[in-house]
């Protein structure tokens, strides 16, 4: 299944002066040269993608009962959550809006954060002993 497969709900033209500020201004980011192109994140998806970060916040405080952090770490745990599902996996049931598959950033989003805030709690009762 391709990205071309997933509903893509688009909600800012893609014409005009709204499209130069949310389409056309763009962060790229590379690790270790992977992916080939980067992942390339414009305004408006980086909106939706701190959305979600105060959802995978909550999430993650209802799972393990801390905070992953304030949502600046929220927001970074998100967009690695992202860049590693939207990699890797295919979800066949997933929905895009500005071109951020929702479920498949929810889902990796919050494996990280959770997993974050249980190695930062180990980290932390570690010291204490």
């Amino acid at each position: 299944m391709s990205f071309a497969a997933i509903p893509n709900l688009q909600i800012i033209p893609t014409s005009g002066i709204m499209d130069t500020i949310f389409h056309q201004t763009s962060l790229t980011l590379k690790i270790l040269g992977f992916p080939k192109g980067g992942f390339t994140l414009n305004l408006i998806q980086l909106i939706i993608i701190t959305i979600l970060a105060i959802a995978v916040n909550a999430i993650a405080e209802r799972l393990t009962s801390k905070k992953a952090g304030g949502l600046f770490a929220a927001v970074l745990i998100t967009i690695l959550g992202v860049y590693l599902i939207e990699a890797f996996v295919t979800l066949p049931f997933d929905f895009a809006i500005e071109g951020v598959r929702i479920i498949a950033a929810l889902i990796g989003a919050v494996i990280i954060a959770v997993f974050y805030v249980l190695i930062r709690g180990q980290m932390g009762s570690s010291k204490k002993a």
